[in-house]
């Protein structure tokens, strides 16, 4: 990169910096006039409002985060494959190829916030989790942070996958459990194509039947539901089904779930999904996930 292009993106960053700061700070003046004259009787909205009052508007508007800092993440490079990584639980989590340390301590960071035992985005909790010898469905893996935290106690885990990049970091995760893995470079969908398969063709194709599924695929959780029907009649079978993506989604999987005899616990507490933050409508705070088992 040349000294121009440097300074380029120095002053590309320097401004889109200033811009979301304040884009925050507009949605944050917008969800403070809502709720002064529409106020909340739900305890976890208020909760996450009063936070929300005395910090900057992010995701997670809990004291769990003031845990986690990017700072603190030692980044590593790998010299046999050039791939970054970040020690998990001891392990090597690798990150895509065109990722810098940056990007990477600031992925990881949010990775481990997402999953600390207080975040609405926890996929698990202490009843509600995957067990010694499961077999485990982790559909919109990315880097396989999931997988990886469960990888010792799994018989087999199946992690779809379709981005190329992530595939190749995946690969590299679990090279050391080979045997357990199989990475699947699909979406996972409602129908079957060269780029798409449903869970019920793929149970019907494959030996692996999942005892846990994690659904997190940014919008399309419907879409994966409906493509897995027939194996929603398996007994036992558990479900971590994120519901942020869309407004109304909680109450439409409950509700789904529900009439497919599923026995349901929400995660705790609300968040804010910032990536459609343009979108963003009242009530604007949303439950994170649904932990379904029957």
């Amino acid at each position: 990169m040349t000294l121009l292009n440097k300074l380029s993106y120095k002053v590309k960053c320097t401004y889109n910096n200033y811009f979301w700061k304040q884009t925050l700070k507009n949605m944050k003046q917008e969800i403070c006039v809502y709720y002064s004259t529409h106020p909340s009787e739900d305890d976890e909205i208020n909760k996450a409002l009063s936070y929300m009052k005395q910090h900057t508007l992010c995701t997670f508007l809990s004291p769990f985060i003031e845990k986690y800092d990017s700072k603190n993440i030692a980044v590593y490079k790998d010299p046999k494959n050039g791939l970054l990584y970040v020690m998990h639980e001891k392990k090597k989590l690798y990150f895509k190829r065109s990722y810098n340390p940056t990007t990477v301590r600031f992925c990881y960071c949010g990775l481990i916030t997402e999953q600390d035992p207080d975040s609405p985005h926890c996929y698990t909790d202490s009843k509600f989790k995957v067990e010694n010898k499961e077999v485990l469905f982790d559909i919109g893996s990315a880097e396989g942070i999931f997988v990886l935290s469960n990888i010792e106690k799994v018989s087999h885990a199946v992690l779809f996958e379709k981005d190329r990049e992530w595939v190749e970091a995946l690969e590299a995760t679990f090279a050391p459990w080979a045997e357990k893995i199989t990475i699947f470079p699909q979406y996972v969908s409602d129908h079957n194509d060269e780029e798409n398969i449903s869970i019920d063709t793929f149970c019907t194709t494959y030996a692996h039947r999942p005892d846990f599924i994690k659904i997190d695929v940014e919008g399309a959780e419907q879409t994966v539901l409906n493509g897995m029907e027939n194996h929603l009649n398996t007994i036992p079978l558990k479900i971590a089904l994120c519901t942020y993506h869309k407004a109304g989604d909680y109450d439409q999987f409950y509700e789904w779930l529900s009439e497919k005899k599923f026995k349901i616990t929400p995660s705790k507490g609300v968040m804010i999904f910032l990536n459609n933050i343009r979108l963003l409508t009242p009530p604007y705070f949303r439950k994170g996930l649904i932990r379904a088992y029957k």
